[in-house]
């Protein structure tokens, strides 16, 4: 660490432009360019970072510095619709690091999803050597871009105690220098909310009680300083940059800090290379977010392995007033026992670190066990490294084939008529033709190609070859595509053979469904539909909220009216909601077990998808490998 301490400690020149609080350095132009163009949805800012984003403290809570950043988006970019998502967590910038890990689900948990990350760890960073906490933020900062390289980023720091004592002592605080000289080598902008704040206070122009009750949260007064500087820290970044053409991909410098790593992952429980033993249950109900599931067992002795490669071996697991204590081991050390939190009270997310500084070349063996009576509630590991690929060298239709072997089969048998408005892409299945098919909707249609059902479908009838054409946009159905021509754009110059209609954004609009069939008909009059109900969504979707197996014909429900429309329009019909809502349902395994976050499906979840439409199009009296 002493390298790394000795580059942070340089004292950085040439930080202000136009103000000794903020840096705009390279800007935020591909944000620039979303907020001009973007038109497809919500605009997401993810605010990453500590308590402060809480806006506990305020009896305004559109005081908050990230509401005030949001408006001043809006204000410069007035068609835009930026809108701010907070994601406090414990741990600072060290858990940062695998929590955003190249945007992956923390168990259904997305982060950096959208163009604009905000980076605040200093309140978290408090206990922290500046030193670490720059190796985990450089990690981090790299990661981000290595997940979508058009993102742009933004650092922020607000004000701590600590960092007043060193502002009043007359000296920059080795924190922001630390970050500070990460910011300068990617170019990233920086706000110094604790700078501007710290000023005005030793100017006598608020007292630090009046400013915080705390040090760290601020009060409806604080906060409206923290809003001052917000604003012309945002006023200065749009003005820093025109908006480009279009969105340039960021290039990734070398590390400043030899010992960073951006590897930084957290490897599921459920991963192929976690082995386990012993009466450990999969696919359970977590007590806390953001977990969707977690491994439980309630036997002592039970045991994980990892074998891996990497810096750094972290556990995150749920620590509760009826946890089991956990011992683990690394390379055939002594185990060391990990003892739940005394006096926790309620269940909580409990990332820990376990081994550090370890070789990243070379083969290291995690053993993980529990140690005493009560429940383990396991989530993953915090892994900055890499761990062996179980699906390398596997074609796309092996690994969806190795995915499903671990899931329990589905049971369904398709309706006898289903092919009767199909007899096109019958014949073109049977008789090996080329069968061009459109999938129209939103992004669960989006997990419906991610299936890979085509290749299912072509290995049944081996002759056939299947074009299959995505043709999607975020959260939208039927209501969007029937209005302004746009069948021309999303289907017909396509030039579809069959088109599958489906998702969970039509809105319950059967007659925007029926609309498009119609307006596609009028251009191609030979084209094939085939109506899906809902699949995936979040449980207070109508679809889930009011499940039946069977489709309720007493009401005027959305899989009633598709089917209607389907049997007029002579579409082909599958209601998938109910064997996809049965198999879930059926499984032992809680809901979230089959999702990649709070709407979609993850990889089990597609499977679901894909060996259903599997097994419509499956033709009687076939082989069925």
């Amino acid at each position: 660490m002493k390298r790394v301490w000795l580059v942070a400690a340089v004292c950085l020149a040439g930080v202000s432009r136009g103000a000794d609080y903020f840096a705009v350095r390279g800007g935020i132009p591909n944000s620039q360019y979303f907020f001009k163009n973007d038109r497809v949805g919500n605009q997401y800012l993810f605010f990453i970072g500590n308590e402060v984003l809480s806006g506990a403290g305020l009896k305004d809570p559109g005081l908050r510095y990230s509401t005030q950043m949001t408006q001043a988006f809006k204000r410069h970019f007035p068609g835009a619709n930026p809108v701010e998502t907070r994601h406090m967590q414990p741990g600072g910038s060290w858990f940062g690091l695998y929590r955003c890990s190249r945007g992956q689900p923390v168990f259904g948990e997305v982060i950096c999803s959208g163009h604009l990350a905000i980076l605040d760890f200093a309140a978290d960073d408090r206990q922290t050597d500046p030193g670490q906490a720059a190796l985990a933020l450089e990690g981090l900062l790299r990661q981000i871009t290595l997940y979508r390289a058009t993102h742009s980023r933004i650092l922020v720091y607000t004000l701590t105690p600590e960092l007043l004592a060193d502002y009043r002592a007359g000296r920059v605080p080795a924190y922001i220098r630390a970050c500070e000289q990460l910011a300068d080598h990617y170019g990233v902008p920086s706000l110094n909310l604790a700078r501007y704040a710290a000023d005005k206070i030793l100017a006598g122009q608020l007292s630090a009680e009046a400013f915080s009750a705390d040090g760290i949260r601020p009060t409806d007064a604080g906060a409206r300083l923290y809003a001052e500087a917000v604003a012309a820290f945002v006023d200065a970044l749009i003005a820093a940059q025109p908006v480009p053409e279009k969105p340039a991909p960021v290039k990734l410098p070398a590390p400043l800090f030899a010992e960073s790593d951006d590897n930084g992952r957290i490897v599921a429980y459920e991963h192929p290379a976690v082995r386990r033993e012993g009466a450990w249950q999969p696919g359970q109900a977590s007590p806390v977010p953001p977990f969707r599931h977690v491994l439980v067992t309630d036997r002592a002795g039970d045991t994980l392995t990892l074998a891996f490669k990497g810096s750094e071996i972290g556990l995150i697991d749920v620590a509760a007033p009826d946890g089991a204590a956990l011992a683990y081991a690394v390379d055939g050390a002594p185990f060391q026992t990990l003892a739940p939190p005394p006096g926790a009270a309620t269940p909580a997310m409990r990332p820990v670190a376990l081994a550090r500084g370890l070789d990243r070349a070379t083969e290291h063996t995690l053993v993980l066990k529990t140690a005493s009576p009560g429940t383990a509630r396991i989530g993953g590991f915090l892994l900055n490294g890499t761990v062996q690929d179980a699906f390398a060298g596997l074609t796309a239709l092996q690994r969806i084939d190795a995915i499903y072997a671990a899931m329990d089969p589905l049971a369904y048998t398709p309706p006898p008529e289903r092919f009767a408005h199909l007899p096109k892409t019958l014949a073109a299945l049977r008789g090996g033709g080329t069968l061009r098919m459109v999938l129209l909707g939103d992004s669960i249609m989006g997990n419906t190609s991610a299936s890979s059902f085509e290749l299912l479908l072509m290995r049944d009838y081996p002759g056939a070859k299947i074009v299959k054409i995505p043709s999607l946009r975020s959260s939208t159905g039927c209501t969007y595509y029937r209005e302004e021509n746009r069948v021309q754009e999303y289907v017909l110059r396509h030039e579809p053979d069959l088109v599958l209609i489906g998702g969970i954004s039509n809105r319950s609009d059967a007659e925007a469904v029926r609309d498009v069939v119609r307006q596609v008909r009028a251009v191609r009059p030979g084209t094939e539909f085939l109506l899906l109900t809902p699949v995936f969504g979040a449980v207070r979707d109508e679809h889930i909220k009011s499940f039946t197996r069977e489709i309720d014909t007493s009401t005027g429900n959305f899989r009633h009216t598709l089917m209607k429309v389907a049997a007029e329009e002579r579409c082909a019909f599958f209601d998938m909601t109910g064997p996809w809502w049965s198999y879930i349902q059926e499984s032992g395994k809680y809901y979230g077990w089959f999702m990649g976050d709070a709407v979609h499906a993850n990889e089990r979840g597609c499977q679901i998808i894909g060996r259903l439409l599997r097994e419509w199009f499956k033709s009687e009296g076939r082989a069925t490998p």
